[in-house]
């Protein structure tokens, strides 16, 4: 894997572009931004599911709101990243167990120049480590994780999933306790860590990539964000998310939050069924993050007055049988 020194040229052309791309004096003497670059990262695999290269700007055609736009910048350049990795640690224990198992080879994945942050969401959300290079600072704090809330019986299936009786990939008779008694899920806050962890990444360099890679069961219980509250924070901050799937069945998957994340960021969402499929989409979603199509455009629509809109995005290409994977949309600001 090639290793980066120096943030491309061109990205950082892109930043000022998207900071500075024209403003004007209002009356009150305030500087006020008129118009501004959005980019769109896109990921484009071809009929046979690999990497699509070679594509030219004239490949992609965008459409923000139902109108065409004049892609006016281009780039395939590789950049750096920025990483919020979410670490769900009310998954059961042997799930638990092996994702710390496998954390080795998700911090192989990153190159010297991407800096990482680890956060672990159960009840509460907690910060383990800030933004950094240093894996053995990583590793330490992952080495000690361990549930503080009691196991919940779960739905999930697989090599990752609670080792009890069940039928048809659930428990025999899911949340009742041995004694008869029912239980309630207990607090699991996983928008309130996609929320904090898209703050997080929001003060990072703009010529990084931002990323979220999001290791979960997916379920959600008592948050005070929604997931609409979420993702505005995640699409607002240009973060993209890469989700693992553990203790899941394949009912669950199908309307899973973790899916949701990936395809309106313009991500990926994988449900590994072992520990070295686990361990092979980090990597694939390191490389997808870093290597993407980046087209930028000035949006022909007319800017919102008093509130952020958002502008749904669509992006096609020529190429026949693609797979097209971009952001959702974006809030286009007053």
């Amino acid at each position: 894997m090639p290793r980066l020194r120096h943030p491309p040229a061109r990205a950082l052309v892109f930043a000022l572009l998207s900071l500075c791309a024209s403003v004007l004096i209002a009356q009150d003497g305030r500087i006020r931004s008129r118009v501004e670059l959005v980019l769109v990262p896109v990921t484009v695999k071809g009929p046979n599911g690999t990497p699509a290269t070679g594509l030219t700007r004239n490949a992609f055609t965008i459409t923000e709101a139902g109108k065409v736009q004049t892609i006016t910048s281009f780039s395939i350049d590789p950049v750096p990243l920025s990483a919020a990795i979410v670490l769900d640690t009310a998954i059961t224990e042997t799930a638990l167990t092996r994702m710390k198992s496998s954390f080795p080879a998700l911090l192989g994945a990153f190159a010297d120049d991407d800096e990482i942050a680890v956060y672990r969401f159960e009840k509460s959300v907690e910060k383990l480590v800030d933004f950094t290079s240093d894996h053995a600072r990583i590793s330490t704090a992952v080495e000690g994780l361990s549930r503080t809330t009691s196991p919940m019986l779960t739905t999930g299936s697989g090599p990752f999933s609670f080792p009890g009786p069940v039928i048809n990939g659930g428990p025999i008779i899911p949340g009742v306790q041995s004694a008869g008694r029912t239980t309630a899920a207990p607090p699991k806050i996983l928008h309130d860590a996609m929320f904090q962890a898209a703050e997080g990444l929001a003060a990072r360099d703009i010529e990084r990539r931002r990323v979220v890679i999001l290791i979960s069961d997916g379920q959600n219980h008592n948050s005070v964000h929604s997931y609409d509250n979420a993702l505005e924070r995640l699409l607002t901050h240009e973060v993209q998310v890469f989700s693992m799937g553990v203790d899941t069945s394949v009912f669950q998957r199908v309307r899973s939050s973790l899916a949701s994340y990936a395809k309106d960021t313009g991500g990926n969402a994988w449900f590994p069924e072992s520990q070295a499929d686990l361990e092979s989409r980090y990597s694939a979603s390191t490389d997808s993050a870093r290597n993407q199509y980046v087209c930028g455009y000035i949006s022909s629509n007319k800017r919102p007055a008093a509130k952020p809109v958002f502008r749904e995005i669509k992006v096609q290409v020529s190429l026949k049988n693609a797979e097209v994977r971009h952001k959702r949309g974006y809030y286009q600001t007053p």
